[in-house]
Order: C-alpha cells, then structure tokens, then sequence
C-alpha cells in the first residue's frame, strides 16, 4: 500500500518537474486518465459484485469534534474539511483514494510555462455556484486576490493559515504576483518563484472557489470574523460548486449538507439526499452511537475498538491505507526551558513511544522516524531518539538549567479526538508520567479544540502541546514546510518558534527544483537540519480507522481524509 499511495506521488512529482518545460495537463499525473471531479471516482461497492447504488435517505455521519469554519479560506482542521469538501471544489483535486494523484475540476486543464511561473488554467463552462451565480474566470481571481489581500486578523495563523503557509505572506510577501482573467473560461496564475508542488497544494480545501456573492453578502472579510456569517454558519455561508449544498449548522450539534440535483459533472450527482454530521468527540460514545444505529458511520474511530467493529456482523471498518499522518510533542522556542536544544533532545528520550502504540492506539501506530510519515517521498530514518529515561536525565544535567526551571505548562486539547490523537487526556496523562520520570515537573492545561486550542497553539501561546497533522497531499513540503515550519515573509512561524534561515532556504529550494535527484537531496537535507535542532519530538504515524454500518456502501477512504460522499449509497 505504501508504493501504491506514496509511489503516485513520484508520478506528480515527475509531472511537476516536466510543467518547467510547458506541460499540458489534461490527464491525471501517472498516466491514467483523469477523473472529470474528485467526487465523480467510482468505488468498489459500485460494482455489479457489490451491488447497484439506490439513490435516496439521509447518512448520520459523527465527526471528532465540531468544525472551526465555514468559511473555506479560514479552515484548517479536518473535521470542517469533512463538511467543506462536499461543498466547495477548486480548480484541481485528488483523485479519490489518493494522495497525490492531480485531476481536473473546475480547471478542465492547464498548461506551465518554460520558466514554471505562470499557470494558465481553462475552466469549465456552463457551471454555476450553488446560489445561482455564474463560475467563471471573475470568480477565480476574486477568491485568490481575496486570499492575497487579507490583512489584520485574517493574515494570520489564527485564520487563513494555508494561504500564509503555502504561498509565503500575504500581499508583498505572497509568492503570488497575480491572477489575471484572460477571458471567462481562462485565468493564468503567476508566482514570483517556481513551486513543485503548486497543484498539489492547490487541492487542498483552503483553496476552494466559494461564490463571490455569497462571500460579499455575509460579510466574509470583516476585519473579525467572529462577526462574519460566512465564517460562523449562517444561512447561505459556504456557497461552493460541489455535489452538496451547505444547509445548516447548530454548532456542536449538527452541520447539514444536502443533494445537488444540478451538480454539473452529472456523474458525479450524489446518491444521498442528505447528510447529517454529528460531532462526538468521546470515542466510546462514538462507538456506542455506532452500535445503537444513532450514527451510520464515524470518520474517526478509536484504533482500540477496531477489534470490536471487526467481531460485529453489522459494522464494518474501512480502512484508508498506509499512514499520511504524524503525532508530535510540539515546544515552542521563546518558551524556556524549551530555548534549550539539549532539554529538547532530553524531551525526545524521555517519551516511551511504544507504550503509547500499545495502550492508545490498539497497534495502528508505528514510532516516527522523521518529521513526515516514515515511507513518504523523500523521508529519512533520522535516527531519532529512543527511550531512554537515563540519557534524558544526562541531557537535562548537561543543559545547566536548573531544577527549579524544568516547571512549566504542558496543554492538551478537550472535546475532541484526532486521527492522530485518539485520546488526548490518556496520551497526555501518560507523555505527563513520562516527563515527570526524568525531572520535568508539567503543570497540566487544557482547553477545548475548537474554543481556543489550535488559535492559540497557532500563535505561539503554549511552551509544550500535543498536536499533529495529517496530509493534505504526502509530500515533503506538506509537512516540514506548510505544517510545522514555514516562514512568513522573513520570519518564522509563530507556532514553534524555530528559526532556522539556512533551512527555511533549502526547503524552498528543494520546492522549486525541477529534477528528482536535486530534490531529493535538498528534502533529506533538510530533515538532517531540523534532527540536528530537535525543535519538537516526533512521536508516532498512526493508521486511523473509520467505520460504518454494514448498509452503508460505497465509500471512498484517503491517507489525507479528503473524503466525498457522492459516492456513497445506502442498501437498506
């Protein structure tokens, strides 16, 4: 599964390095030929074996938590890209039960220039936002000068973190010069320096074509978004192209999307009238929902329970193929003690990163070797630090920090369970246990996912947290660059604090290479730059479950989680 998964990526990446030369792009990056949407793949319960789709009912899916969004330029956490990517399309995708494999959506193709800075997209004609209003060339670069332009508030980690990640800043600083209109079917993009990885990055829900209109008429660009409808919910909020409609959201109880009948890829139109997430973040209540028929599926299952899914003749696991994700015990460097590389390192071999596998992730997990999932493009085994509760206490002695200074706040999230993370307060509890055993003295801090956690994690407010981060394509750059430590403009990410010139330069060489083996080089390199700095402690890739009645047919599972339900059908 791995070569299958991360062995695409080799493909795109292939392509990306032939776009330097004016490539055409009207397949998918492989040699396969591409999908019209990333919601029009086909799946195995589709087949004549697995029986033919019945179109109709309503599917209750649990989420691990409540979204954060529904505005997608401000998203940044699975569970509101669950919801989102029903909704909203961008100009490409992945094709489905993919992680790298490039398709046309709203772009029907697209052609690079020579020099790999402008990219002329054509666009679909004939298709329509979900509150009527014309998609078009005018609708493309209203959304990326939107993005380009934020200021204050929305230009930060707290919001739209992707655009800030992906393209370096924002006005000035963005690697972006310009969208330009050629016509209504035709936008070009220009970059002020080549990016490998631009059409990977650009599926990704963050960059997603929400309506113009519909952006305008509920105050999206606010200076605070709290008091922006389209970013809390409010009726006629996340306007997009896709299979679904938003209908509504009670937060923590329920967010609503239902069928498109005049979706334009015909299909591609979904199978469901309507699906109803539900946030649960306690996975023992997720199970239990299961069981009792409250839910008809869970995104996000607690990998303990898989053995009991498996023994229940009315449930059935789905698994999404090799790891795309990492765990990792985040420090933020403008806290002390963590300025400290050998308390940082102390931090590394404190952690017994298999009794973490063996208690909270039912074996579904292997220890990280690296900043990325180990089998990745271009991942190094960096040798990272194993337990070692007497080589921590030596590091910390080493350090000439004194005892008195080893106190500080260690902050896990509440309400909520990751792919990643099943049990926040048991993991917690436990690295806690940990730490305590070689001298550290962790005052305990938490705070609820969605009501602070990740904005102020984000910010650089917390000195030791638990976090992490699954794909959104499984490339190099995804997580050592866009997920944990990018710069914006000259300075680096206000979430760890780590700055390192020297590698901030070699990552975004290494992104604008145009040849494998340079490109290889430069990603190992870099992850040799940040073993050596240790600025967080990689902990584990998990292979998280989703699970669904036995009725439920037709799903599509993803390593990133880009998961739509278009496909899906109910045999009941």
């Amino acid at each position: 599964m791995t070569r299958v998964r991360f062995g695409a990526l080799l493909a795109v990446a292939a392509v990306a390095f032939a776009a330097c030369g004016g490539t055409t792009a009207t397949t998918a990056p492989g040699g396969s030929a591409a999908a019209a949407s990333p919601s029009a793949g086909s799946s195995d319960a589709a087949s004549p074996a697995a029986g033919t789709p019945k179109d109709g009912g309503t599917l209750v899916a649990a989420l691990p938590g409540d979204i954060s969004s529904t505005d997608t330029a401000f998203i940044q956490d699975s569970n509101s890209s669950a919801v989102s990517n029903q909704v909203i399309e961008g100009l490409v995708g992945t094709k489905p039960g993919t992680t790298g494999d490039i398709i046309p959506v709203l772009a029907e193709s697209w052609t690079v220039s020579d020099d790999g800075l402008t990219y002329t997209f054509k666009l679909r004609e004939g298709v329509k936002f979900h509150d009527g209003t014309d998609f078009n060339g005018d609708a493309v670069c209203a959304n990326y000068d939107r993005w380009k332009n934020f200021t204050g508030a929305l230009a930060s980690g707290d919001y739209s973190y992707y655009y800030g990640a992906v393209f370096g800043g924002y006005g000035a600083d963005s690697n972006m010069v310009s969208c330009t209109v050629n016509s209504p079917t035709e936008v070009a993009i220009v970059l002020k320096h080549p990016y490998s990885s631009f059409l990977l990055s650009q599926t990704i829900t963050s960059f997603g074509i929400n309506s113009p209109a519909a952006l305008k008429a509920l105050d999206a660009d606010n200076p605070d978004p709290t008091k922006s409808g389209y970013n809390t919910g409010a009726k006629g909020a996340m306007v997009g192209t896709g299979p679904f409609k938003f209908s509504e959201y009670v937060p923590n109880d329920h967010i609503t999307v239902v069928k498109n009948p005049d979706y334009w890829n015909k299909d591609g139109i979904a199978h469901l009238d309507q699906v109803t997430f539900k946030p649960i973040a306690d996975s023992t209540a997720t199970l239990n929902a299961l069981q009792s028929g409250d839910i008809d599926f869970a995104f996000n299952m607690n990998p303990t329970d898989l053995s009991t899914i498996q023994s229940d003749s009315n449930l059935t696991a789905v698994d999404r193929g090799e790891s795309c994700n990492l765990f990792h015990l985040a420090m933020n460097q403008t806290h002390k003690p963590f300025d400290n590389e050998k308390i940082r390192e102390a931090v590394a071999y404190a952690v017994n990163r298999q009794a973490l596998i063996d208690t909270f992730y039912g074996g579904q997990a292997k220890p990280a070797v690296t900043w990325m999932p180990a089998g990745g493009l271009y991942a190094k085994d960096e040798n990272l630090p194993t337990y070692d509760v007497e080589k921590a206490k030596a590091l910390i002695a080493e350090s000439g920090v004194p005892a008195d200074q080893l106190t500080f706040d260690f902050w896990y999230p509440s309400n909520v369970s990751r792919p990643y993370m099943p049990d926040p307060k048991g993991i917690f509890q436990a690295i806690s246990s940990d730490l305590e055993a070689v001298g550290f003295h962790p005052t305990p801090q938490t705070k609820p996912w969605r009501e602070g956690y990740l904005k102020e994690e984000a910010t650089g407010k917390y000195p030791m947290w638990l976090i992490g981060w699954t794909c959104d394509w499984a490339g190099p750059d995804n997580f050592l660059d866009t997920a944990l430590f990018n710069y914006q403009g000259d300075k680096p990410s206000p979430e760890f604090a780590y700055k390192n010139d020297e590698l901030h330069k070699t990552m975004k060489d290494a992104e604008a290479a145009t040849d494998d083996a340079t490109a290889k080089s430069l990603w190992e390199k870099a992850q040799d730059m940040i073993r050596a700095d240790m600025p967080t402690a990689p902990m584990v890739n998990s292979t998280p479950p989703a699970a669904s009645a036995a009725f439920v047919k037709g799903f599509v599972g993803s390593g990133n989680l880009t998961e739509i339900l278009n496909t899906v059908w109910l045999d009941k």
